[in-house]
């Protein structure tokens, strides 16, 4: 398994070295010198900075402290069994990696005029001689590797090809051929994976992603050195399998999805490696026999940047939904990751056509004037991490050129179905929503790192704002892992299993996005291959904008253990006392750290935020819930999430508020809102409005709608016909397991729909209950119906992977009504009797005793307007015999109700509307009772109509139409009113 991403091993005096042009640049022989010097010009290539530039000079005094410390602990004695003490080799592959990292770095210190160590020829000979050593005792042309694959075949190679590369004048052509012969027989081929010694299996794993450029670049590098075409020719034809989007697998995902270890999203990880790489191989390649500029993949990069980074950068911070096992690492903030990427960016922004370039950069420059998080310069050392001079040179030339303006941070939600995450972005705040399913894995744990991550990927949210340290500052050795903020848990776990798959064992996971400005995500999940507990559920997000509405539904579990739903978990200032205030502005929690409450009938909540703006955050809950309230501080070492963390004790202080499920809930359910960057003030008002309303939640379907903004979310849970009802009227229905984001605006209605299981290879089948005509629509829809009374519209979704689907209409004032009530009545011996709750109702005129009627009536109370037109939609399922005529009436009340209407206490008929001979059965019939609806509107906005036999057609003359209990829809009553 890979060791995954490391910030890349260069010395920061080699960096300096060469952005200076202080190298050796060897006389111009053929292509390989040309590409050679060109690679020892790069660093010169970028814009010159100040001779006296303070960041330079805080790299190059960190550079010079590393050559002194790996100076004064190198084992340089005959019988040493390691370069250095802390490297042993023969178990820890990682020595191998670092010790040529470290010999790097003291010949740099030997080249560099800036060094304690210039021109010394002791610092040369030891380094060189610790060269022949390693390349004798730790990576031979014979060996056989163990422990990491990576460090054999990327990690050491590329540090090698790093060495040669700045050094090839000082070493020896049979120091040269003996790098190269390592390299060649521990990485013989850049696209596929090498067994430890050194061959190739038939069955040998291909590589991909970040891994296969890795390969690409060691393999072009090589062949520089070597004057091997062949070789260059390998690593550029590795290039474009990388470059090309995939619908499997590792790599880019055209819905701006980056995998890598087939289960994990790692835009921000072993994505920042693969981009790093590309403008490495671009311009090492460009304008030379082996370019790769014709490829028609070749500007994917620039789209990657704006579709798969930058939706996932906040204030220069790499949210931490992207960066897998590499939380764990201490020193590997979102920031430090943030700041690795927009390097790479600016390396890539190098190579591309100018107009892209300057987008780039645009974006580029407004990240890093936002990130304050290093405090007095974006460039300052974390961790021994700093940032190469070249780089430096790059972004500061973008921050210095008036010509580049400054991006603001995109306002969008979007939905990234290959990935299971979500993101939506407003003014000053970015909330993350993790999710995983059978193709991505709730956690990834390897080589000792992340070992409780569980529940990272099980419905995990985070709200970035002004508080650019919220997720660093030991925030991951310090919360409580089993208590994420989003996540409906018991708290289960155990020990991991490494590189192994934690799936669900659920389909509905996925989510339909609108315009990239309102969508709805869903996730139904099992715990039983995650943390094997028995807990189960069915969750959903519906990103609103600046409101955030999370409803969950049937938690049901077994184990005994009590369970919860996280609606918060954040870290706190240095004294844990930030307010939180409840249901009241005058209502303040009590501020020291120890105290928990189970804060009865919370309407809301709010929790003032770490700086001075940006960072408040509201919270409503319009079930009336308890809330549980916990101020806590809590310890940790990073040693415990990280086998290479340290063991040092940090401390940290949370406010985490709960819901609390109880021990074995069976469908229990939660509703709360999130409101980004809101004073209590403004928290109190939105719950005094409380603009959102729950529509439905069952375990069939989840729906909310936002009153204020037209915005309507749905989810279907099963693959089975279900209508979701809003105000006693059937409002949308599907056939299948979907998710759906509308928004009406004035005349407008526009839908998105999404197939969250990514397995439906036919259609989903929707049914809107309103009239329009069509503006737009992507080819995948269907408008099964134009001019009719609803919407139906069959969407195909196979092989859409969960991309959403787009239609646009201009709505007609035309809706479908269902009947508030219907049933019918028989006499003589049955006059007492009740038949309202049945599927069909009986029409039939005949003798005592035998003679039937039907009565229906409508609510035009939604009907706001005048009704320009009313027609009653019958449909016969059993017809006795042909020829029988039907009458229909206006009652003269429409006081009856359904449960308790007989042939006794029917209302007495009013005016004819209409007449019709009975057709066959299944076949509709449409009657107009304009007339009669609007008649109502003036006064009960109630319509109630009475079917009857026109004459004594005899015995046979039976006929039964559906009701509204009727299972089949098509066959239940329905009234189309059209009005102005």
């Amino acid at each position: 398994m890979n060791l995954a991403f490391r910030p890349p091993r260069r010395g920061l005096l080699l960096a300096l070295l060469l952005h200076a042009g202080l190298a050796a640049v060897p006389a111009r022989a053929d292509v390989y010198d040309d590409m050679r010097t060109k690679w020892l010009n790069r660093s010169a290539s970028a814009p010159a900075l100040a001779p006296d530039d303070p960041d330079v000079a805080m790299q190059a005094a960190g550079g010079s402290a590393a050559a002194t410390q790996y100076w004064s602990t190198m084992n340089r004695g005959p019988g040493r069994t390691a370069l250095w003490p802390d490297l042993p080799l023969g178990a820890v592959s990682a020595s191998i990696t670092a010790s040529v990292a470290r010999l790097s770095t003291l010949m740099a210190a030997y080249q560099s005029a800036a060094s304690p160590y210039y021109q010394n020829p002791e610092v040369l000979q030891a380094a060189l001689e610790g060269l022949d050593w390693l390349l004798a005792n730790g990576y031979s042309a014979t060996g056989t590797g163990h422990d990491n694959w990576w460090d054999w075949q990327i990690g050491a190679p590329a540090n090698l090809n790093n060495l040669m590369m700045a050094n090839y004048s000082l070493l020896s052509p049979a120091r040269i051929a003996a790098c190269i012969a390592a390299i060649d027989h521990y990485a013989p081929d850049p696209t596929r994976r090498a067994s430890m010694d050194g061959s190739i299996a038939a069955n040998a794993i291909e590589e991909v992603g970040a891994n296969r450029l890795d390969k690409a670049l060691g393999a072009v590098m090589r062949g520089i050195l070597g004057k091997s075409g062949a070789k260059i020719t390998a690593g550029r034809d590795a290039i474009p399998a990388a470059l090309a989007y995939v619908a499997t697998g590792d790599g880019y995902y055209t819905d701006g999805s980056f995998i890598q270890h087939t289960h994990t999203p790692y835009v921000g990880a072993y994505g920042t490696v693969l981009l790093a790489d590309i403008s490495k191989l671009y311009y090492l390649l460009n304008d030379s026999p082996w370019s790769i500029s014709t490829d028609p993949n070749y500007l994917n990069p620039y789209d990657w940047a704006m579709n798969a980074y930058r939706p996932f950068i906040f204030d220069g911070a790499m949210m931490d939904n992207q960066r897998g096992r590499s939380i764990s690492r201490q020193g590997t903030s979102d920031h430090l990751s943030g700041r690795a990427t927009v390097s790479a960016l600016a390396e890539l922004a190098q190579v591309l056509p100018a107009a892209q370039a300057l987008q780039l950069k645009s974006v580029i420059k407004g990240w890093v004037e936002r990130d304050g998080s290093f405090g007095e310069s974006y460039f300052t050392p974390q961790y021994g991490s700093g940032v190469p001079v070249f780089d430096i040179a790059l972004i500061k030339a973008i921050l210095n050129d008036a010509g580049i303006p400054s991006a603001p941070e995109g306002n969008e939600t979007r939905i990234f179905p290959s990935a299971d995450r979500a993101v939506s972005r407003g003014d000053g705040y970015a909330f993350a929503l993790s999710m995983f399913s059978k193709r991505i894995s709730a956690f990834e744990f390897g080589n000792g790192e992340n070992k409780f991550g569980w529940w990272t990927g099980i419905g995990m949210t985070q709200l970035y704002n002004a508080d650019q340290t919220q997720y660093g500052n030991d925030f991951w050795p310090t919360v409580d892992l089993r208590r994420l903020s989003g996540t409906t848990t018991d708290r289960s776990g155990g020990t991991p299993v490494a590189w192994k798959h934690y799936g669900n064992t659920k389909n509905a996971i996925g989510g339909a996005e609108l315009n990239r400005q309102f969508a709805t995500a869903a996730m139904e999940f099992a715990l039983t291959n995650a943390t094997a507990s028995t807990l189960s559920g069915k969750k959903a997000w519906f990103l609103f904008g600046d409101r955030i509405v999370a409803v969950g539904t049937g938690i049901t579990s077994t184990d005994g253990v009590p369970v919860e739903t996280i609606v918060e978990n954040r870290l706190l200032n240095g004294a844990g006392d930030n307010q939180l205030t409840v249901n009241d502005v005058a209502n303040v929690m009590p501020a020291p750290l120890g105290w928990s409450e189970a804060m009865p009938a919370t309407k809301w909540a709010h929790l003032a935020g770490n700086t001075s703006y940006g960072s408040d955050i509201g919270y409503v809950f319009p079930d009336l819930p308890a809330v549980a309230a916990l101020r806590e501080s809590r310890s940790g070492a990073w040693r415990n999430i990280n086998d290479g963390g340290s063991t040092a004790t940090v401390s940290n202080n949370f406010l985490s508020l709960a819901l609390n499920h109880g021990v074995n809930p069976v469908n229990a359910a939660y509703t709360y809102v999130l409101l980004p960057n809101r004073s209590a003030e403004e928290t109190a008002a939105f719950a005094a409005a409380n603009p959102i309303s729950v529509i439905e939640r069952s375990t069939t379907a989840t729906a909310v709608r936002d009153n204020t903004q037209g915005v309507t979310g749905v989810v279907y849970w099963f693959d089975a016909p279900k209508t979701v009802n809003v105000a006693g009227q059937p409002y949308l229905t599907s056939d299948k397991r979907s998710v759906v984001t509308l928004r009406q605006a004035g005349g407008e209605l526009e839908l998105a729909v999404a197939d969250p299981t990514q397995l439906n290879t036919g259609l989903i089948n929707l049914e809107l209950n309103r009239a329009g005509n069509l503006v737009s629509k992507d080819d995948a829809i269907a408008f099964l119906n134009p001019g009719g009374a609803t919407i139906k519209l069959a969407v195909s979704v196979n092989g859409a992977l969960g991309k959403s689907f787009k239609a646009r209409f201009t709505l007609i004032n035309r809706t479908a009504l269902a009947p508030a009530a219907d049933a019918y009545v028989r006499d003589g011996t049955y006059a007492g009797a009740n038949y309202g709750a049945t599927a069909t109702m009986v029409v039939k005129q005949e003798t005592v005793s035998y003679t039937r009627k039907a009565l229906l009536k409508f609510d035009l109370a939604a009907i706001s307007g005048t009704v320009t037109s009313a027609k009653l939609k019958l449909v016969p399922t059993s017809v006795g015999m042909a020829g029988v005529t039907h009458n229909l009436y206006q009652t003269a009340a429409d006081s009856w109700t359904e449960s308790a209407l007989t042939w006794n206490g029917m209302p007495a008929n009013g005016g004819l509307l209409g007449s019709w001979e009975v057709p066959a059965a299944n076949t509709p019939v449409e009657i107009d009772v304009t007339a009669a609806a609007s008649g109502v509107m003036g006064g009960s906005k109630v319509l109630s109509l009475k079917l009857e036999g026109a004459a004594n057609y005899g015995s046979a003359s039976s006929v039964e139409y559906g009701t509204r209990e009727h299972g089949n829809a098509n066959y239940r009553p329905t009234l189309v009113v059209t009005y102005q």
